[in-house]
C-alpha cells in the first residue's frame, strides 16, 4: 500500500511511540508497503531515527533511495494511506495485517487471481507468499458480503479490503468498479466482472485443458462470436441459459455446439499451478479484458 507520513510523525519533541514509526520504515524498507518521501520529509525522518535507532544502518541507504524515487513518481493512480500523529496507532495495526481479497469460490477465482497476479502483477504473487495478501473464500455469490463484512471489521483506520463478484445481474458497465478517488476508504471496495463470470475470462490454453470430448469444438465456435456474444455467453450453460436476443444470429454449427456449454467440465482448479498466463494471453480475449485486469490489479495492489 501506498504510504503518506506526514512530518509531524517524526517529530522527535513528540510523545508517539517511536517503535510504531520505525515499524512503518521497516514496512518500506521489506517493501511490504511503498514509501516515496520528498527530500524535506528524508531530513526530518533522518533526525528522527537517528536519535531513536542510531545503531541501525539500514535506513539512511533507503532513505536516499526513496527520495530519489520519489522524483520520477507518476501523478497517483491510487489512493496513499495518510499517516498522522493522531492516526499512527491503529493504522501501523491495520497496516500489519494482510489485506483481502473476497472471491466467491476460493479454489477457481482464487487459482485465476494468482494466474493474473503472476502476469500483470508479481508483486501481488509475492505479497500472497509471504502472507501480506490472502484469498478469502465465501462459498457462494450469497455469502460474500458477509464475509467482506466480517474482513473489513479486522480494520479500525482503512479497509484494505476488495470483493471479486460475477455479474450475475449482467451490469453493462459496473458502476462499483469507481476509480481511486470514489472510493471510500472505509468500505470494502466491490469489483463486478464486466463479462458474465470468471470463466469468461479463461484464455485458450486454459479452455483446451477441459475434460469435454467437444472442447476443441466449443473455444473454436466461441472465437469465432462477437466480443459482445463471448462476454455474455454463459461458459457453463450455455445458449440455454444466455440472453436469446444476442445469440439469434450465429449458425447452426455453432449452436449446435454451444447448446449446453462446457457443464461442469472445467479444469479445477480453474487455473492449473502448471498452466502459466502471459498477459498476451489475456490481451487474445480483447482490450476490454486486459484493461479491466489492469484496473482490477490497481486496484489490489492499492490496499495491498
Amino acid at each position: 500500500m501506498l504510504l503518506d507520513l506526514e512530518a509531524t510523525v517524526f517529530n522527535t519533541d513528540g510523545d508517539q511511540d517511536p517503535y510504531l514509526v520505525i515499524t512503518l520504515v521497516r514496512f518500506a524498507l521489506e517493501s511490504r508497503h511503498n514509501w516515496f518521501p520528498p527530500p524535506h520529509l528524508v531530513e526530518v525522518a533522518s533526525r528522527y531515527l537517528e536519535k531513536h535507532f542510531s545503531t541501525m544502518r539500514c535506513w539512511p541507504e533507503f532513505l536516499r533511495n526513496a527520495a530519489t524515487a520519489s522524483a520520477w513518481q507518476s501523478p497517483r493512480q491510487r489512493p496513499a494511506a495518510r499517516i498522522t500523529v493522531e492516526n499512527l496507532e491503529p493504522i501501523v495495526n491495520d497496516l500489519s495485517k494482510a489485506a483481502v481479497v473476497v472471491v466467491e469460490n476460493g479454489r477457481n477465482d482464487g487459482s485465476f487471481l494468482r494466474a493474473v497476479f503472476a502476469a500483470y502483477a508479481p508483486e501481488l504473487a509475492e505479497a500472497l507468499s509471504r502472507d501480506w495478501l490472502q484469498l478469502d473464500h465465501a462459498g457462494g455469490t450469497g455469502e460474500q458480503g458477509y464475509v467482506a463484512d466480517e474482513s473489513a471489521i479486522r480494520f479500525r483506520s482503512i479497509c484494505r479490503v476488495v470483493v471479486v463478484k460475477d455479474n450475475d445481474k449482467r451490469h453493462a458497465d459496473p458502476a462499483a468498479n469507481s476509480g481511486p478517488d470514489n472510493w471510500p476508504p472505509e468500505k470494502p471496495y466491490l469489483h463486478i466482472w464486466r463479462r458474465l463470470e470468471v470463466e469468461n475470462y479463461l484464455p485458450d490454453v486454459v479452455l483446451h485443458l477441459s475434460e469435454h470430448p467437444r472442447a476443441a469444438a466449443l473455444v473454436h465456435h466461441l472465437r469465432a462470436m462477437t466480443a459482445e456474444q463471448q462476454r455474455w455467453i454463459d461458459m457453463k450453460g450455455g445458449l440455454a441459459k444466455g440472453p436469446l436476443e444476442l445469440f439469434r444470429d450465429i449458425d447452426q454449427a455453432a449452436r449446435g455446439v454451444w447448446q449446453s456449454g462446457f457443464g461442469k467440465r472445467f479444469p479445477k482448479p480453474l487455473v492449473p499451478p502448471t498452466v502459466t498466463l502471459t498477459v498476451d494471453d489475456f490481451r487474445s480475449l480483447g482490450d476490454d479484458v486486459h484493461d479491466e485486469l489492469v484496473q482490477l490489479v490497481q486496484r489490489i495492489r492499492a490496499v495491498t
